[in-house]
């Protein structure tokens, strides 16, 4: 991309969105890195796009930031500004173009919950409270796990709202 640094800032829990926004607002560049994550939810199967790195956002160190630096702090939904003594700490543009390359390949693929060989419990349906162990997804809300039935292994192909991770 270039030669440019780039701040990492803190946000406040929940508010990445937010802060970014509000950034932006003031015409700073910022950069959230993001990726596919399958989630179930009250029975639902979902993929959502999750930060990278939780609680930060990367902000552009241009002319504009490095002149409104004091702004960044009381930004709604930034906790602070990380700093190496009383200087940002900064990001190479590398660093950043590494990330941005790594992103995009990642998000094609979805972080699945389930993984093979995850110790599972049925929730539901007519082998409720059995353990088995998860195999792959078989397409979007489907698994197949092995429930190990009269010493014998049996693949059976469930929902996975009907599957809960068993510590």
């Amino acid at each position: 991309m270039g030669n440019e640094s780039w701040w990492v800032v803190q946000t406040k829990p929940q508010s990445a969105s937010l802060a970014i926004k509000h950034l932006e607002q003031q015409g700073m560049t910022t950069y959230c890195p993001e990726f596919k994550q399958e989630s179930i939810r009250h029975r639902q199967v979902r993929v959502n796009i999750t930060p990278l790195f939780p609680r930060y956002v990367f902000v552009l160190a241009d002319t504009n930031a490095k002149e409104t630096i004091h702004t960044i702090r009381s930004t709604t939904g930034v906790s602070r500004l990380i700093k190496v003594g009383d200087q940002p700490s900064v990001i190479k543009a590398d660093v950043i173009d590494q990330i941005r390359m790594l992103e995009a390949g990642h998000l094609q693929r979805i972080d699945r919950y389930f993984k093979a060989d995850d110790a599972v419990l049925i929730t539901d349906g007519l082998y409720e409270g059995l353990e088995a162990v998860y195999q792959m997804d078989d397409w979007m809300a489907r698994a197949v796990v092995v429930l190990n039935l009269l010493q014998h292994p049996t693949r059976l192909t469930i929902a996975k709202t009907q599957l809960k991770k068993n510590s």
